[in-house]
This record gives C-alpha cells, structure tokens and sequence, in this order.
C-alpha cells in the first residue's frame, strides 16, 4: 500500500513539473452566440471557449499563449466573435473564415434554482468544418502547442473521420511529448448513439493527461450508479490526474482518489451555466501557475463557485 501511494504522488509531481512548463495552449472547439431570457444583448460563448478564457485570465504569466482552434463564416457575428476573443488575451490565429457559414447559436433558459437548459442552432455552424478538407489549418499545426485542451463537444461536432483523425493525431502527439487535457462534457444530441459517444470517450481517457470528467455525464455515459462506480471505471481507463467534477460537492481528486471534503457550497445560485468550463480554467491555470494539486482544485472550485451567481457563461472583466 505505501509503495502504490508513493507512485501515484510521483506520478502527480511529475505531471504537474510538465505543466508548470508549457508556454502554448491549443484549445479545439466550437465558439458560439449565446442568447438568454435574462440577458438582452448579443453574448459568446461555447464550453472550451469558457475554459480558454477564464484559463487566460487566471495564467499569472501573460506571455503563455492560449490559442483558438475553430472556423466561423464571413459575416459580421463571427467577426465581432473574434473580436471578442481577441479582447480577452485569446489568439485568433488559427480560427479559419468561410463562406456561407455562420457560428452556432444557443439560448439558455434556467429555472428557479439557476439550473439550465439550452435550445441549440448549429446546422449550419461553421465549427463543424473544421480539419476538413479543404482547410487552412491542418491537425499538425497543432504540434507547435506544448498542450491540447478539448472537449466531447469539440469532438462531437466533427464528421466521424475527422473524429478518428484527430484521436490518431492526439495518440502520437501525446507519444511525442505532448499534454493533452480532455473534458466528457456529453451531449446525448451530438452523437449518433450513445455506443458511439461511449467508445470514443473511452478512448480519449486512454491517452488524457489531465482528465477533467463531470460525474453526472460519466453516470449517464457509460450507465454507472454511483460515484464510487465513475472513479472505478475512470481508473480502469487508466486516468491518473485530474478532477472529477461534482457540482456543489467540489472536485473529487483523481490522482490520489480521496475526497477532500472541504468546500464551500453556494447557496444563491443564478445560473450554473459554465460552472464546469470555469472550473476547468481556473484549475488548469492554477496548475500552470506552478500551484499544487490541492490548491488547483480549490481555485477551481472558487471560480466556478462565483460564475454561478451571474447570468451568462463569461463573468464582465468588471465583476471578475
């Protein structure tokens, strides 16, 4: 028992020297317009964009590169999204334009508890393009990033040969040096089936780094009861790092699985859209900060803590 201790703490310290030295971040994703009943004004949005944007905020070190991967059409919505973006510290390089197409759009609307639910438009969303033929951006210029960060979503949304290229990709990348940080965030509608989804996200809990689950999508996905039952199979996978995320109960730690148990619990919730994306920002920023394991969990929760008290998914520089 004291010698599987000691590994798991050697595993961790080693991971968390790896990201104490990336200097580029490539986030891979659909960037979004969102709309809300309790906001009146044009919003952007997406899960990895959230993440992307609270994880530049929270770097201390402003040099690190945080870059988009994504298209978006040619009209004048998706140039105010990137816009946007690049207000926000986030490089556009990598975001393709194309013709006729548009960004997805979704509107949120929350009960009285803040707890949400989302109407989605992204038939024609341009994201959906993206590594496909013909294209500006290819999957290895994502060799020049120290670390990829992507979602179920980002996945999701591709045809599925773009899905087994990028996976192909990710494994070699990762062979290469590369660190990859994977969130399930499931979607039932994105996927053919929920076979589909579940073979997939198998797979990227085989070659993540940092894994970053929700139990409530893991329970979903692969049909488990409990808790208990989501860290097993997480394990089994071979996840060795990250957070699985709980909601009010706080991040369960997934490198040295024990539950800390010493987290504050919101009371005033007004909207837990991005309470998960923020988490995953605030706690990857914190570990390429150079803070420890511990201490990224709970920054993460502190974010995604205040995010919820706030309409929308991107808390105003103002309030942040």
């Amino acid at each position: 028992m004291v010698v599987l201790l000691v590994s798991k703490y050697n595993y961790e310290e080693g991971i968390i020297e790896r990201l104490t030295q990336v200097n580029s971040i490539a986030v891979i994703g659909e960037a979004m317009v969102e709309l809300s009943d309790q906001v009146n004004e044009l919003k952007f949005s997406g899960d990895s964009l959230n993440t992307a944007i609270y994880l530049k905020r929270e770097l201390i070190n402003k040099e690190k590169i945080v870059s988009y991967f994504t298209v978006l059409g040619d009209d004048s919505v998706s140039g105010k999204l990137i816009n946007f973006m690049s207000s926000e510290g986030i490089s556009t390089d990598y975001i393709e334009r194309k013709a006729n197409l548009k960004p997805g759009t979704y509107k949120i609307q929350t009960n009285d508890k803040g707890e949400r639910s989302f109407k989605y438009w992204r038939n024609e969303s341009a994201a959906k393009t993206l590594f496909s033929k013909p294209s500006k951006f290819e999957l290895d210029d994502l060799l020049k990033f120290d670390l990829i960060y992507l979602s179920a979503i980002s996945v999701a949304i591709l045809p599925s040969n773009i899905q087994e290229d990028l996976l192909n990709f990710l494994s070699k990348y990762r062979k290469n040096g590369g660190l990859i940080v994977f969130d399930s965030n499931y979607r039932k509608i994105l996927w053919k089936s929920n076979t589909v989804a579940r073979s997939m996200i198998a797979k990227y809990w085989k070659i993540v780094d940092v894994a970053l689950p929700s139990v409530d999508d893991e329970k979903k996905l692969f049909d488990l009861k409990n808790e208990e039952d989501v860290v097993t199979n997480l394990i089994e996978f071979g996840v060795r790092f990250g957070a699985l995320k709980r909601g009010e109960k706080g991040p369960y730690c997934l490198s040295q699985n024990k539950d800390n148990s010493i987290y504050d619990i919101v009371s005033n919730v007004v909207d837990t859209t991005a309470a998960g994306d923020s988490f995953n920002g605030a706690y990857l920023a914190s570990l390429l900060n150079g803070s420890s394991q511990i201490i990224s969990l709970l920054n993460g929760h502190k974010l995604a803590s205040k995010v919820i008290k706030y309409n929308g998914a991107i808390l105003p520089l103002e309030i942040f």
